[in-house]
């Protein structure tokens, strides 16, 4: 170990440390020089010219790769510049002879502001003197580069997550002058050193150019980025060990360089993989097979230069799926991405795919390639597979050593939802995408994690006005980025795909184009020259058609369930509210002749629960369920059986809904092929149908689906249309059911309907205007605005927008006089016992009696994550209560 010495002959910069752990054996602290070296020889190996990434920034700011790596690389050496406050070094409480001395400094601001701080500062004068290697021949004035200088350094200053501005902070508070040490002379020299070691490059009549300026602050998002990633690589001490020992820079760089290529190496960014040519889908599967037309549209379709968009829209059993990953795998290897990222919009059915890609992503690359695959979504701890994917092997052969290596990668990309996006192939809910949009801290890393990728997005029709609206602000911003996008929809509105392609249009500064096709199925494929609607023919085997019979009662919904449990059939009810299906799940199961074939399935359940139940649906009503278990069963469920799980049904009964959530239950009717079944009937439980209803039609006898959906127009409407065609008929009348509905003229409904018609409107657009309001302005560049900062703590903003915030609740219970979680001994207890319940219904459960107060702060310091959930014990609830079968109960014992 050595100490750090005073001599005139070593730079003063030397006396400041970056980082420190005082009192360890070995060099208690890592010299601020060596970690501003170590992040950068990452960001310089991240930004080699022949790099994807380096390529696309150069071809979009008209710098030449190398170039560009110097500058951008010569910036990312200041992002600590803030570290040489004298305010930052007393924090770190190092006693060691020659470093800086303390001065009292209070350190009330991060270290970060500090830097902005003493940049705006200096960065003046050290372009005069020369420390900064500024042409000597530039004319441009302070005046004139303040506010593009501005722009070119906030994603170097914000590396912790979010963009930083000096507000009111006085210089003199912050950095010291004693007399024998001048922090800002320190700074000065090591930034005069540091240049002159990369030799930085600076496009002078570039950042004097507004349009040139405007196209930097659509990329400083993902040069944020890429400045995070850097910083959270070189800052690990597994590669870069601590080192105080003085040298001059250029003799530490090769040693920053090469351990550098370790830390990429081990955590999978060293190479990407290579993608290599689609060459059908018998190289997928074993066996031959025969491409679906949409998926013969994938592989012939000719591709257009630069990012493009793909909607594919055909029925459920068309193969979206696998055309979405044909036309993945030909953009891959055509140079349009790197990557993928498969969103989808719950968490049980990114689990489902995760398992579906767990192999077939290895076909996208060559042998030599071993292409990381991660989860992205809040509860994949509990996603088995995905578990094994990061854990350790237990074995000491060259397979598990081998293995090993993408274990690692996978693990270090698994530890945060916020580094999931940076794999090469990621899987998970559309909500980790939409978050890159929104004000989270380290969302420029999802977006640098989505730059260079293939944006797959399944079930766009389910969206929301709040959703799609920052989808349209995702797209435009991928599209800007250079990526290309391919959305996946059963049933979508042509205002929706209209929308959606003006979107994608104005991220490639093209104008809007019109939409004309009504074929059904389409595939739209958009690009800046071009947006061609394409007819796609419809297999065989797909095209169904769903008579529609009407149920004006639950007694007689109940009725037509028994007939079909003596029938020796299995049926699902889909209801509309969790209380509607507990009331008809007892009435049913008091009458059925076996109650243990009759099984209840929602949201309100505590994990442990939900995923037993799901596991048994799909034993009972999955694809490999046998005749005899099938016989006589009963689920009654909510939309968590449509959203999630390859299920199907001899029988269904459907609680009235829109049409397009209609066409999507009838998708789980006689889902799978099993011989001869009657034809299938979709039974709808609706009001009595009325031409001319009053306002409460919908609520006098089905108040739970009034409170679901308030505008009673789309329910009216969906009968209407549904009576009108007497079934769901798919594909060819797709487009008149779904346009009937949200297409209809204003003047078709009936004028009770007007003012919840008018109501409905008005909350649409104040989703809209609250996504707008919540969205990031990826325009306007990754910095900060000096009259809105959306940071701010206090605001609450989120990818989904409710009328009523969603709260978890953990469920406890006694053992003995001991407060213990509802799950017992497991790696992941405390997440198995939680459930989520709405704010007001939270209101309702008994508050956890306060002699249990140190027991409930016992656990929730053994389980962090009990922090931010709200403690239940039910058996001290004498109102609401939790079982196993039934879940959630707000009824009186």
């Amino acid at each position: 170990m050595t100490t750090p010495t005073r001599s005139s002959r070593l730079p003063t910069y030397h006396r400041y440390a970056g980082k420190a752990l005082p009192g360890q054996s070995g060099d208690a602290c890592h010299l601020l020089a060596w970690h501003s070296l170590d992040v950068a020889a990452v960001g310089w190996h991240l930004l080699a010219p022949e790099r994807s990434l380096t390529k696309q920034l150069a071809a979009q700011l008209g710098i030449e790769p190398e170039p560009l790596r110097r500058l951008l690389v010569f910036l990312l050496g200041l992002h600590d510049l803030g570290k040489f406050s004298r305010a930052f070094q007393e924090v770190l409480k190092l006693a060691l002879d020659g470093m800086v001395q303390p001065q009292g400094k209070p350190y009330k601001q991060r270290h970060d502001r500090l830097g902005v701080l003493l940049w705006d500062n200096c960065w003046n004068t050290w372009r005069k003197d020369g420390a900064l290697r500024w042409p000597e021949d530039s004319t441009a004035t302070k005046r004139k580069l303040w506010t593009p200088m501005g722009y070119l350094l906030a994603p170097f200053f914000g590396h912790h997550g979010q963009p930083v501005a000096t507000g009111q902070l006085t210089f003199a508070d912050f950095f010291v002058d004693d007399g024998e040490l001048e922090d800002a002379t320190a700074a000065g020299d090591f930034v005069d050193d540091w240049a002159a070691l990369v030799e930085p490059y600076w496009p002078v009549d570039q950042l004097l150019d507004e349009e040139w300026l405007e196209r930097f602050k659509t990329l400083s998002w993902t040069v944020a980025g890429w400045a995070t990633l850097s910083d959270w690589l070189g800052s690990n001490r597994d590669y870069f060990p601590y080192c105080q020992k003085p040298m001059a820079l250029a003799d530490y760089w090769p040693r920053a360089l090469k351990q550098a290529e370790a830390v990429l190496d081990a955590t999978g960014f060293a190479r990407p993989p290579e993608p290599v040519p689609y060459a059908g889908l018998a190289h997928w599967f074993s066996g031959k097979v025969t491409p679906t037309p949409l998926q013969q549209k994938a592989e012939n379709l000719p591709l257009q230069a630069g990012p493009q968009l793909f909607i594919l829209e055909d029925v459920t059993g068309a193969g979206k799926t696998e055309a979405a990953c044909i036309l993945t795998q030909r953009l891959l290897a055509d140079g349009h991405g790197e990557g993928l990222y498969f969103a989808l919009p719950t968490m049980a059915t990114s689990n489902a795919m995760y398992t579906r890609l767990g192999d077939l992503h290895h076909r996208f690359y060559s042998a030599a390639s071993k292409p990381s695959l991660v989860l992205a979504h809040g509860a994949r701890a509990l996603n088995e597979a995905f578990e094994r994917s990061i854990a350790q092997p237990d074995h000491d052969d060259y397979a598990a050593m081998d293995a090993s290596a993408s274990t690692q990668c996978n693990r270090w990309l698994a530890d945060s939802n916020k580094k999931a996006l940076l794999a090469d192939v990621g899987v998970g809910t559309i909500d980790q995408a939409l978050m890159g949009g929104l004000p989270f801290r380290h969302q420029s890393l999802r977006l640098l994690g989505l730059a260079r990728k293939v944006l797959i997005i399944d079930e766009v029709h389910a969206f929301d006005h709040y959703m799609q609206t920052l989808l349209y602000h995702l797209l435009a911003h991928h599209a800007r980025q250079g990526g290309s996008a391919i959305l996946l929809t059963a049933t979508l509105p042509k205002a929706m795909r209209e929308a959606l392609v003006a979107a994608w249009r104005h991220g490639l500064d093209a104008a809007p184009s019109a939409l004309e096709v009504t074929d059904y199925p389409l595939l739209t494929h958009c690009g800046k020259n071009a947006t061609d609607e394409i007819s796609v023919n419809t297999h065989p085997e797909v095209a169904r058609r769903v008579a529609i019979t009407w149920l004006e009662s639950e007694d007689e919904a109940i009725e037509r369930v028994l007939a079909a449990v003596a029938a020796g059939e299995c049926i699902v009810w889909v209801r509309n509210t969790v209380d509607d299906a507990i009331r008809a799940y007892q009435a049913l199961r008091e009458r059925h002749p076996d109650p243990e074939r009759c099984l209840l399935f929602h949201a309100r359940f505590a994990m442990v629960d939900r995923q037993r139940i799901e596991s048994e649906v799909i034993r009972r009503f999955g694809k490999e369920s046998t005749p005899t278990l099938r016989s006589g069963q009963v689920i009654v469920t909510t939309q968590v059986f449509q959203e999630s799980l390859d299920c199907d049904a001899d029988q269904m009964v459907s609680d009235i809904a829109p049409i397009d959530l209609l066409i999507q239950r009838a998708g789980r009717l006689q889902r799978h092929q099993r011989g001869e079944r009657p034809a299938p009937v979709l039974q709808v439980l609706a009001p009595a149908w009325s031409d001319t209803p009053s306002a409460d039609w919908l609520s006098q006898a089905h108040r739970g689906t009034q409170a679901v959906y308030k505008d009673t127009s789309l329910i009216w409407l969906t009968q209407r249309v549904l009576r009108e065609r007497g079934a769901i008929v798919m594909p060819g009348e797709a487009r008149t059911l779904i346009e009937g509905v949200y297409a209809a003229p204003t003047d078709d409904l009936p004028e009770a309907f007007d003012l919840a018609h008018f109501e409905r409107t008005g909350m649409d657009k104040q989703a809209i205007s609250m996504a707008t309001h919540n969205a990031l302005n990826l325009e306007d560049g990754y910095r900060l605005d000096g009259d809105f900062d959306p940071w701010q703590e206090e605001r609450e903003t989120g990818t989904r927008l409710s009328d009523e915030q969603s709260v978890e609740v953990v469920l406890l219970k006694r053992r003995g006089e001991e407060l213990v979680l509802w799950v017992e001994d497991h790696r992941h207890a405390d997440r198995l016992s939680r459930c989520r319940l709405r704010e007001s219904q939270v209101k309702k459960l008994t508050p956890l009696p306060g002699h249990y107060t140190e027991q409930w702060e016992a656990l929730q310091q053994r389980h962090r994550g009990l922090r931010f959930v709200h403690p239940w014990l039910p058996e001290e609830d004498d109102t609401c209560s939790y079982d196993e079968q039934w879940g959630v109960s707000f009824e009186q014992k």
